[in-house]
């Protein structure tokens, strides 16, 4: 299945122990693609920061968008790291 990005869906868990991965799979319908796209974050960017590859350095308008998507309710649901 194809979706609007013209990437194939990829609802399977990720290689990464990563907790807002953990997060996106757990709590939206979203693929990595769609999901970085909707925080306005690059999907590479996106990929490096769960993969433990670059420590992840999001802007507050990033941040709004992802405790919005991930409906995120109190502080203590917020992961202290994005990678591994």
């Amino acid at each position: 299945m194809t979706h609007k990005f013209g990437m194939k869906k990829d609802r399977r868990p990720q290689d990464s122990p990563s907790p807002i991965e953990t997060l996106r799979l757990e709590r939206t319908q979203l693929s990595q693609a769609e999901f970085a796209v909707l925080c306005g974050i690059p999907l590479r960017t996106y990929q490096r920061w769960i993969s433990g590859e670059t420590e992840a350095k999001p802007t507050p308008r990033q941040w709004k968008a992802m405790i919005r998507i991930l409906k995120i309710e109190s502080l203590e649901e917020i992961p202290d790291d994005f990678g591994p």
